[in-house]
């Protein structure tokens, strides 16, 4: 059953990239981040209302689910929809699966005594470096015709995503998990809503809202697949997971996003990987069993 929940985590966070590469071909994108948050924001509604849990958060505690919907929903989900306009689903995935290597950095920052610094650890983040910019290559040479000279933009909007990401998994830690003021439904809910209610302003002001009449079949299941699927049930399963497995263990899942997200690629939109794609990320893997391995003594 564990292996089975983590297959199906893998399968939720792989795909999302490409449902959101759907989504912005369509939509501005802070509208389509705003479908994608409302969908999560109403499947919470909808899964925490049957079961009768309450959604009050005391006045005084409400920054704990605004800065950890910022970073882990808002700012990520936005960057993802900004930055695949120009880049491939596959690239949305490699990127994400670097999350445990700024995750260990900031967690080493944050988190003093939780990852203790070591010079393999330490090559493990320089290598999972070089690894990001040789996948970067073609973009930062010009040799790619994917997204043109935006597509530098689309990598350093996808690594401010892996930033995000990263921080608000050790700030989580910190300021919620270790503290019982707000429940686990009343955080969740706050961190939807909060972020579909900045996100619909961010939209009013910015961008033109969309036609009702380019909502077809595609779209809508993209919206549901990146907000429902990958987000909101990928959060639940990610919670069981945690319990099972732990921190630590759970997060191996990460390391599978960047194939998931490249076979979805292949499979939907018959792109093939180049060869600096397939180097980075073998070396990324290196790098993320260094960071991972656990410190003797």
């Amino acid at each position: 059953m564990d292996y089975f929940l983590a297959l199906c985590l893998a399968l939720c966070w792989g795909t999302a990239f490409l449902a959101s590469k759907n989504i912005v071909d369509v939509l501005p994108p802070y509208w389509g981040t705003f479908y994608r948050v409302l969908a999560g924001l109403l499947f919470f509604v909808i899964f925490f209302g049957l079961r009768r849990k309450s959604f009050k958060c005391p006045v005084r505690e409400l920054w704990r689910p605004y800065v950890i919907g910022f970073l882990l929903i808002l700012l990520p989900f936005a960057a993802i929809s900004w930055g695949q306009r120009f880049v491939a689903p596959t690239m949305g995935g490699i990127f994400n699966g670097t999350v445990p290597i700024w995750g260990f950095i900031f967690g080493a920052i944050i988190l003093k005594g939780v990852d203790r610094f070591t010079w393999r650890r330490a090559f493990g983040v320089t290598i999972g470096l070089i690894g990001l910019l040789i996948i970067m290559y073609p973009v930062l040479s010009g040799t790619t015709l994917e997204g043109g000279k935006m597509a530098v933009y689309g990598c350093l909007a996808l690594l401010v995503m892996a930033w995000s990401y990263s921080l608000g998994n050790v700030l989580t830690k910190k300021i919620m998990v270790d503290s019982d003021a707000v429940s686990l439904e009343a955080n969740t809910f706050h961190q939807y809503l909060f972020s579909a209610v900045i996100l619909l302003l961010i939209s009013l002001c910015f961008e033109t809202a969309p036609s009702w009449h380019v909502f077809d079949m595609k779209l809508t299941i993209s919206i549901f697949c990146a907000g429902v699927l990958s987000s909101a049930v990928a959060f639940l399963i990610m919670l069981e997971l945690l319990k099972r497995w732990g921190a630590t263990r759970m997060a191996s899942v990460t390391y599978f996003t960047p194939i998931v997200a490249m076979a979805s690629d292949m499979i939907a939109r018959s792109r093939m990987p180049n060869r600096y794609e397939i180097i980075g990320i073998g070396i990324i893997f290196i790098s993320l069993w260094l960071i991972q391995k656990k410190v003797e003594g």
